[in-house]
């Protein structure tokens, strides 16, 4: 056989009678024959990662019959591709996604770009909204039944073949034939040609990808971020980039999530193949995978070929809003460019320069709004490859808006998670400042204050400061109710007053002396926006949820100016009282004071106030007590 001549391995697919026939061998077409069938002015599809048809798509562009007014409309195609080269002027291009060399020429006025999501590209082509005079497509060989695979790249290419007036196929055996809806009949093909090279891998399809990686200590804290919001079960959606591509392999701390999202790559395949991706928690189409294209190694085309747990499916029906939010615990997971202090997430754009697309971002958010304890979430780092701040108190003139403020709910990077769904401008502008990098946070703040978004009395002393996320943890309690203990932050001011609010008046009598009907917000700034290099509150959160929790335990220290001994204390919410928290609060508290190298603390406690007394006298620690006025003053070495 020539594949075995040529180096090549065995192919997916074998010649069938169909194949065989004089009608289909009567539309066999050489390279150099291709052009002469395309007519001048036709808009032409092209398929997009490894089903795009490269031998086809150059036999247009080089050809010896010059077309012109062509115009290649285009999702993300890889691998060679002439017709984005500069010196083609007759050909344009219409992308519907920039990525590397099609971003440079839309910022260069040489390519086009259509703003439009994965899903409602489908309407425009099958409406004739954009009319397809030509549809250029990979397939497999047709079968004996007279239908074809669109293998790897289902996307909108059955749209495409319905409404073009010409449908030339290069015929590959080596494409996968994939399950799911990825069939189109042999007969709505006119012309073929053939080119059984093996299917190109992801650097040869987009060699580029590596230009954006993300520096792995960076990597590291996002991905743990994000993880800590993805539970057991979940049923994962990505957008399409290096960083998203780059976070798959961590989720292997996790266990049978489901999938349902654009792309199959290597490394979600591998998860596949381990069984942490098993789809059993799905609401919709359990047990299997759906994607609508994908791009590997040969051991990702050779696991997916007539594999009835990985189905392929048309982006409208991978990427509609309704049915997408079927699945309970969606997680969608895109990476923004910018967001601004209100929550507006830029995808695409930058001002007025293009860096990628739509896609299935804006759906894929949205879905996971409406799913069942569904959390979209927007990652990013907190600067770019320039060393500029990725959170901005507006995005840049000219940038688009891809997920609005009305929509996003986590914005995560490496410095933590936002949580802004049901939030304020006010509390919003914090959150965000709290997860910028730390040498934007005092000018972010500053120019919050200015607009009027945060009040001008925001002390701004946490963001000055190191936030100290090692001493972060998940602690279990005497009645094993799990709760995040974490130091405070100035976006915990609201949950603070709503913790003092549920206080019993003795309870608060205890920890002040007196009886408070609520604290100042002057206080509560204080408390909560707490310079981290001298005081430390510690809060613990219930659940450990972010989006959910609430504060039902403090403890904190805050310096004495007067003699430079820091005062202790804790409070904890009647209703968790008994679990062991302020033990635990305060043991935590004496270690944290020795990695600030203090040698005493002090603390008022009322004689009769048992709880506070008695886990202050059995934390082992050395102490001297005194007492006066019916109040213990304690003073402890470290």
């Amino acid at each position: 056989m020539f594949w075995r001549k040529l180096g090549f391995r065995k192919p997916l697919n074998s010649v069938s009678d169909y194949a065989a026939s004089k009608q289909w061998q009567a539309k066999k077409l050489n390279f150099d024959q291709v052009a002469e069938k395309v007519p001048d002015g036709s808009r032409i599809f092209i398929g997009s990662t490894a089903a795009t048809a490269h031998c086809t798509l150059k036999a247009i562009v080089t050809g010896a019959h010059n077309l012109v007014d062509i115009n290649i409309l285009q999702f993300i195609p890889g691998g060679e591709l002439p017709h984005l080269e500069q010196n083609v002027s007759r050909i344009r291009t219409t992308a519907f996604y920039a990525f590397d060399r099609a971003a440079k020429n839309i910022r260069e006025g040489i390519t086009d770009y259509m703003p439009v999501s994965s899903a409602r590209l489908h309407r425009l082509i099958r409406e004739k909204r954009i009319p397809i005079e030509v549809a250029i497509i990979k397939v497999t060989p047709p079968d004996n039944n007279g239908y074809c695979s669109l293998g790897t790249g289902v996307d909108f290419s059955q749209e495409a073949v319905e409404s073009a007036q010409i449908v030339i196929a290069e015929i590959c055996e080596n494409m996968p034939w994939t399950a799911g809806n990825s069939l189109i009949k042999a007969e709505n093909i006119h012309w073929w040609t053939e080119n059984h090279s093996p299917l190109p891998d992801k650097d040869e399809l987009f060699p580029w990808l590596g230009d954006f990686k993300i520096e792995k200590t960076v990597l590291d804290k996002i991905a743990a971020n994000i993880l800590f919001e993805i539970p057991d079960g979940a049923t994962l959606k990505f957008n399409l980039t290096a960083m998203t591509d780059d976070l798959i392999p961590y989720l292997r701390k996790r266990k049978n999530l489901g999938l349902h999202t654009d792309l199959l790559t290597d490394k979600l395949l591998k998860l596949i193949q381990e069984g942490v991706i098993n789809n059993s928690q799905k609401n919709v189409h359990q047990g299997k995978t759906i994607v609508c294209h994908a791009y590997g190694n040969s051991e990702l085309y050779k696991a997916i070929h007539k594999n009835p747990a990985i189905e392929f499916h048309p982006s409208y029906y991978v990427n509609r809003l309704d049915r997408i939010a079927v699945n309970n615990n969606l997680i969608s997971i895109i990476t923004g460019l910018k967001v601004d202090l209100t929550g507006q997430v830029a995808v695409d754009s930058v001002g007025n320069r293009f860096y990628a697309g739509v896609g299935s971002s804006d759906d894929s958010i949205r879905a996971a709004g409406y799913s069942l304890n569904g959390k979209p979430i927007v990652a990013l780092p907190s600067l770019s490859i320039k060393g500029n701040s990725n959170i901005l108190m507006s995005l840049p003139e000219g940038s688009g808006v891809t997920i609005t403020r009305v929509d996003v709910h986590y914005v995560i990077t490496e410095y933590g998670t936002a949580f802004l769904f049901g939030k304020s401008i006010r509390e919003r502008c914090l959150a965000l400042i709290d997860i910028a990098h730390p040498k934007y946070r005092a000018k972010l703040l500053e120019q919050a204050k200015q607009s009027y978004l945060v009040h001008s009395a925001q002390p701004g002393h946490s963001f000055k400061s190191i936030y100290p996320k090692n001493w972060e943890c998940v602690h279990t309690t005497r009645h094993q109710k799990k709760v995040l203990i974490r130091p405070i932050k100035a976006v915990d001011e609201d949950l603070l007053r709503d913790f003092f609010h549920k206080l019993s008046d003795q309870n608060v009598y205890m920890r002040y002396f007196s009886k408070l009907r609520s604290l100042p917000q002057k206080i509560l700034k204080q408390y909560s926006d707490i310079d981290y290099s001298k005081d430390m509150a510690l809060v613990a959160l219930s659940p450990p949820e972010t989006a959910k929790h609430e504060i039902v335990a403090i403890g904190q220290w805050i310096l004495d100016d007067s003699d430079g001994i820091p005062e202790i204390a804790f409070q904890v919410r009647d209703d968790w009282q008994g679990q062991g928290l302020g033990s635990f609060f305060i043991k935590r508290l004496f270690q944290l004071g020795k990695e600030y190298k203090i040698k005493h603390f002090k603390a008022d406690v009322l004689v009769d106030n048992d709880a506070m007394n008695w886990a202050f006298e059995n934390a082992n620690v050395d102490f001297e007590r005194s007492s006066e006025f019916g109040v213990y003053h304690y003073r402890f070495t470290l």
